[in-house]
Order: C-alpha cells, then structure tokens, then sequence
C-alpha cells in the first residue's frame, strides 16, 4: 500500500462473523484483519502503540482499549517480521502516583498479561522524558512536553477506544493524544486556567461553553505536536455516555483507521450517528485548516475480502443504536445527528 494514500484515506472494516459478546479471538482477528488489507510502510526499527486506558477498567468494560485488539495488531507486526523487543506499548494515565498510576491500570486492564505472553514491553508515559514542542499555529497551548517514547525515532500507532465523552462528545483519536502529554499534571486540557474558571459555563458564538470550547482548542493545538503515523480506533465493542462509568456498551464490529487523526474522527463519530460539523472539536480542526470532516470529500475505503476497494455507503456501517452522550451529571446532552440517523429515529 503507498504511503500517500495512507496519509489521504480513512479506512472501515467491519468485523463477520462474529460472536455476541465478540471472542478475544474476534476482537484479535479485527485488528490483524485491518492491517493485513492496510499493510501500511513500516519505516521506522521501532513501534510504540498507544491504547487508551488512561482510568482503571477491566478489558471487557468498554471504557479501555481491549488489550486482544492490540495483541491482534502484535500478531500482525511480528507475522510481517518485526521482532517483539521492537514494539513497546505505551500509555500515560491517572495521576502518576501509585496505587493510582499505570502499573494497576496495565494490570487490571490484562495489558500486563498480554504484554507479557508476547515478549513485549510496556511503557508509562507518566514520566517520560519530556520534548518540548513549540507550536507557532496554537491557539492555547503555544508549548507543549510531549514524551519522548513517541517523539524518538519510532512509528506512532495510535489506538484509542470507540467512545462518548461527557465534555468533547466523542473520545477517539485526537483526545487520546491527551496520553502523550508529560509531566502528567500537565494534560488534564479539560481544566480551564484561572482567568477563564469562573466563565466555565458562558456559551461561545460556536454554542458551546467556554469550558468545552478550550478543551476543543486545546486538543487541536495537541495534534499539531503528537502526530500518529496511523490511527487504527477500536470500535468491535464501542460505550456511550461519559466516556466512564455512566454509559452502556454497544458492539459495532468495526474498526476505523487513518492518518488523519481529524477524518478519522470525523468517520469516527459520524458512524456513531453525529454531525461531525457539530461537535466542537471537529469544527474547530476543520475552521483551522487541520483535517476534513465532511465525510463526502473524505476518501474512504471498505476492507472487503481482505483487499481495500472505495466505500460507496459508509452509512451502511452506523450504528443503529444512538450513542448518547451524558454530562458529567449523567444527563443527556442534545448533540446534532446526522441526516441518517435521524431517518432511522
């Protein structure tokens, strides 16, 4: 597969047959599938894969990514001849500190377990090395630390989970980037500073509050200094509501891949049954010349007998279960729908 069209396409495969509840050897075959059609040009001696498991929950909670995703893409890599000394997963989550610290969530996630089944290695990005990254086109944050396990000399997979949020609507590739933020106390980007706290909930002319406008912004400075080589969302089993604990599981099968961390968001969340022109990040990433998201002028190609031909309904892969996305209350936030979600309502 040339690399140009890995930088200009988002790629979707649905996972058949398949179990209800998936297998782990379902949820495994999904991401070898996807790659063996991407094959992408593995240019670098080393992989860092970055999952999402920035809270702590158990594989089949739906909250992290499940960890036979990435032992799928493992299998991949090392059935392409990587060696596994040369794939490193990493992640930065919770506070840094034990108990709260990513030796409980990579254990309690099974990444420990899986990790180790395979000779690989696990990495905490909590206190990694920081590079500073000056970034002249910011909005926010015109410097931000970004670890250095992801900026060495290394090909960047990002891996995040199929999810709501309860601030950004949707969590996927450009909000995990959140992970590669060091020192930790740095990428928490939903606090606002002290100048803004007290306008939280003021309303911006983008409809949104001020609160949630600064995070959108924020995680759009963050993708001009974290850049992926690819993007491969793990959706077999996807969760609404916060993005946490208030929410229900909903297995779609699917897998969205890209290295365009906004399209592929912007498919992302419009497979979930959302207007990606209204969800604030995705808006603002557009506005700001950093991606498409206008899933008509994306190019996107279908994974079908192993082989990767153009995608000519991507709505025929939605979900017919709406996400709905709940506030950090547990109430209903009213997110745009896209036109064909709302036939099927």
């Amino acid at each position: 597969m040339e690399q140009q069209s890995i930088d200009n396409m988002v790629y979707v495969h649905k996972l058949e047959p398949v179990c209800v509840p998936p297998s782990s050897a379902d949820i495994a075959r999904s991401a070898r599938e996807l790659l063996r059609a991407v094959s992408p040009t593995i240019n670098k001696k080393k992989i860092v894969i970055k999952p999402n498991i920035t809270v702590p929950a158990e594989a089949d909670s739906g909250i992290v990514t499940h960890p036979d995703f990435v032992a799928g893409m493992i299998d991949y890599f090392t059935e392409v001849g990587m060696s596994a000394e040369d794939i490193i997963i990493a992640e930065g989550g919770g506070s840094g500190r034990p108990p709260d610290g990513m030796d409980k969530y990579f254990g309690q996630s099974g990444y420990t377990a899986m990790a180790q089944s395979r000779g690989i290695r696990l990495a905490n990005m909590n206190w990694d090395e920081k590079v500073t990254v000056h970034v002249p086109q910011a909005e926010i944050l015109k410097e931000i630390g970004i670890a250095k396990t992801v900026k060495d000399d290394v090909y960047f997979i990002n891996v995040p989970k199929y999810k709501t949020h309860n601030l950004a609507v949707t969590t996927l590739s450009m909000k995990n980037l959140m992970g590669t933020i060091t020192p930790c106390h740095e990428r928490h980007l939903c606090i606002l500073s002290k100048e803004f706290e007290e306008r939280g909930h003021e309303i911006t002319p983008g409809g949104i509050t001020l609160r949630e406008d600064h995070l959108c912004r924020k995680i759009c400075d963050l993708s001009l200094a974290s850049k992926p080589d690819l993007n491969i969302i793990d959706g077999i089993i996807g969760r609404d509501g916060t993005a946490f604990r208030r929410g229900k599981n909903i297995q779609t099968n699917l897998v969205i891949a890209g290295k365009s961390v906004v399209s592929v968001d912007a498919v992302g969340s419009y497979l979930m049954g959302f207007d990606p022109s209204g969800i604030g990040y995705l808006r603002i990433a557009s506005e700001r010349g950093l991606g498409v998201i206008d899933i008509e002028k994306i190019g996107i190609r279908e994974v079908s007998d192993g082989q990767l031909v153009p995608c000519g309904d991507v709505a025929r892969f939605m979900s017919r279960i709406p996400f709905d996305v709940l506030n950090f209350n547990g109430e209903r936030r009213d997110i745009p729908l896209n036109r064909e979600m709302l036939a099927c309502l």
